[in-house]
């Protein structure tokens, strides 16, 4: 069973490391939205692919790990959690202390990781309605706009910049 804790423990860090990493990269990804610096935010999205692939393997081994202690606990492998693991080591505190210092930064990590990524997905947010915006800008100045024209028929209305007004027709 040491053994088995060991190893859960090992894969917790490694995951731990994991996401500090992740919450670091999505931190870099900030300036370049700020920026618009599109370049920058293509390799952080990258970066931090490569890092959210190597989590899904290492979580795939805590899985493993957790079904293995839940067998020997004799849990349901499919519902075992960290915490049972925890109050099931209490009388062998070398297991239980690291475990339980691992558990609650890793619940501080994703909270501090799910902030950052809200953080970033306003910032996206905004930059698309300017982007939206500008657009629009753009489009409504390329728009010329309508005149009123009277003639002895009444009122014409045509754009600015029309071939054919009632002010080019002789009278």
């Amino acid at each position: 069973m040491a053994s088995l804790i060991e190893n859960l423990i090992t894969v917790f860090e490694e995951e731990s490391n994991l996401y500090d990493a992740l919450t670091k990269e999505s931190m870099n990804k900030t300036p370049a939205i700020v920026a618009n610096d599109l370049k920058r935010l293509e390799d952080a999205n990258s970066k931090e692919q490569q890092i959210v692939d190597k989590i899904t393997a290492v979580a795939h081994k805590r899985d493993e790990a957790l079904k293995e202690i839940a067998t020997v606990l004799g849990k349901d492998a499919n519902t075992i959690t960290v915490s049972e693991i925890i109050v099931a080591m209490e009388k062998q505190p070398e297991f239980q202390h690291p475990l339980t210092v691992l558990r609650d930064k890793m619940v501080k990590q994703v909270e501090t990781l799910r902030q950052v990524s809200l953080h970033n997905q306003e910032l996206l947010k905004e930059a698309l309605e300017m982007t939206e915006y500008s657009i629009n800008l753009v489009q409504s100045l390329n728009q010329a706009p309508e005149t009123a024209n009277y003639s002895g028929s009444g009122y014409s209305g045509s754009t600015l910049g029309s071939s054919r007004s009632s002010f080019d027709t002789k009278q």
